[in-house]
This record gives C-alpha cells, sequence and structure tokens, in this order.
C-alpha cells in the first residue's frame, strides 16, 4: 500500500483530516469509470515506492503518488495526500457538493483549522488524459493551497463522522495499532505509549500484555500491540530488526520524544518490572529523532 497517497473510506475521512496532522490535505476521488491512464512519462513516476507485480484494485494512480512525491522530504509531508475508496468516491463527492465526478477523477484541496474545521476547494481543470498533465495540475493544486491557505473561492469544510471508540477498547487503554488509530498512542493523547512488537505471525494480542493494561488501568499510560513483522520502518526506528521480535517499547512523546527498550521478551514479569521501573522514574530513555510511521494495511 502506498504511503505517499494511501486510500481512505468515508468513515477514515475524519481521521485523515483532522487527526493525524494540520498539513493541507488533497484528495483524489475517483471516478465510476476505470480512471485515468497511468503516467506517460518515466521522470514523472515516483521514485519512494518500489514497482509491484499486481496493483491493488483501489490503489492510487501512480500519477497521483507522482505528485505526492514532491511535498514530501524525509517523512516529513508538507501536503497529505490520499485517494477515496471507490466504493465511497459518491458519498464523499457528495460532502463536498460535488455532483459528478468526471473520468480521471477529482482533486479536492482541504485546509483544516486544527478545530475541527477548515475550508475546501474543488481542482476546476480535467484530470482525464493522466500522465505528466495530471502530475502538473495535482502539483500546482497543491502548491496553491501552501501559498494561498486563504483562497477567495474556498468553502466551509463539512464534517464526517468521527471514528466509534468502543467503551471497552478504551478503557482497557490497550489497542491494535494501525496507521488510523497511531496518534491515540504515539501522539498528544498519550504521555507515555508502552507497545507489544509481535514478530510475523503473530495475530492475537499477547494475554500477558492485556493483563498488564488491566493492572495499569489508573495510570496514565497506553498499551498497544502490532503486528510488527511487515513494518520493518518503524521497527528500524527503535534499532531493531525482525529477527528481535517479539520486543517491548516504551515511547515518551512530547516535544523531545524518548523511548526505552524492554530485555527479556514478553514474558509477564520482566514486563511488569519494565513499567514500574518507567513509572518510579529508574529507566534511562534514549532520544527518538522522529515518531516512527506505520505502513497503512
Amino acid at each position: 500500500p502506498s504511503t505517499l497517497a494511501p486510500s481512505v473510506s468515508y468513515l477514515g475521512m475524519h481521521a485523515f483530516l483532522h487527526l493525524f496532522d494540520s498539513t493541507p490535505k488533497v484528495l483524489l476521488l475517483p471516478s465510476e469509470a476505470s480512471g485515468a491512464p497511468e503516467s506517460k512519462d518515466d521522470e514523472e513516476k515516483p521514485t519512494e515506492e518500489k514497482p509491484t507485480e499486481a496493483k491493488p484494485a483501489d490503489a492510487a494512480p501512480s500519477w497521483f503518488s507522482s505528485a505526492a512525491v514532491s511535498f514530501k522530504s524525509g517523512r516529513k509531508k508538507s501536503v497529505s495526500f490520499a485517494h477515496v475508496k471507490r466504493e465511497d468516491a459518491a458519498k464523499v463527492a457528495a460532502r463536498f457538493g460535488i455532483r459528478e465526478v468526471g473520468l480521471g477523477g477529482a482533486l479536492v484541496g482541504v485546509s483544516v483549522d486544527g478545530s475541527g474545521g477548515g475550508a475546501y476547494a474543488v481542482h476546476e481543470g480535467t484530470l482525464r488524459g493522466g500522465g505528466g498533465d495530471a502530475v502538473r495540475a495535482a502539483r500546482s493544486f497543491a502548491q496553491a493551497l501552501l501559498d494561498e491557505p486563504d483562497q477567495s473561492e474556498a468553502k466551509p469544510l463539512p464534517s464526517f463522522p468521527p471514528p466509534d471508540v468502543p467503551r471497552k477498547q478504551a478503557a482497557a487503554k490497550l489497542i491494535e495499532l494501525s496507521h488510523e488509530n497511531l496518534h491515540r498512542c504515539l501522539g498528544d493523547a498519550a504521555p507515555l505509549c508502552i507497545v507489544a512488537l509481535l514478530p510475523l505471525g503473530a495475530s492475537e494480542c499477547p494475554s500477558t500484555l492485556a493483563e498488564l493494561a488491566r493492572r495499569h488501568r489508573n495510570d496514565p499510560v497506553q498499551f498497544g500491540w502490532l503486528k510488527a513483522g511487515q513494518q520493518a520502518e518503524f521497527t528500524s526506528a527503535f534499532g531493531l530488526s525482525a529477527k528481535q521480535l517479539p520486543q517491548l517499547v516504551a515511547v515518551r512523546t512530547g516535544k523531545r520524544a524518548r523511548y526505552a527498550l524492554g530485555r527479556g521478551g514478553l514474558d509477564s514479569g520482566v514486563m511488569a518490572a519494565f513499567v514500574d521501573a518507567i513509572l518510579g522514574g529508574d529507566m534511562s530513555f534514549t532520544r527518538l529523532a522522529e515518531l516512527p510511521e506505520l505502513e497503512p494495511a
């Protein structure tokens, strides 16, 4: 899946627009037809993604990912791009007042205000030809969001339903981490997050971690678990490889993010001592250059 222009559903719109970051957003709404042709110019193809043998049916066209590359430096994005899932395109289009999405799709530019509101504008050109023309159109449209955030033709941003948070899950303070909810652990919502990084093949939350989360349900700690075997970039941020999993890691967020590694795998006694040492102020932390991201599922 593309990290440059991930697919987003109707129910995921609120999180994409308001919860991940405050950067301007560019959305591509696909048409009901098969979509625009792929890029015809080799130099316009993205350099950050490896070609795959079979492209997912709901993946963004390569020209859209090519445009997104121009607004990403390292892990920092100045504009966030996303591709609306085809089955939700009509529903999302209706929220933006778009009656019909033309062949090749439609671009929507969004500026958020950090308080759940913002403004949007719809690209007036055509994307029908795809290729280099579409890349340049998307780049120009995104750049205008940076250069002129308060565009005169912008309209108030419509609301989208916030994600449901099951009461039991919130009370337990234990979640399976994903691209969509990572902010709940490595974000402002939790000053301390304890994550169990599971190896390839693991599919369930370890019972020892669930018990640890119950034990500390009244402490300012968010617990999470992650199928980390296919998240090499995420685990490498903590100096770990797939061969070193499973592993427990503690992350303190804030202006200077830091982390500490547990020693001894996911043994219940070892994990309990690790968390007790952190809460007691007896644990040394290592500076984390940047909070890592997760690949979309």
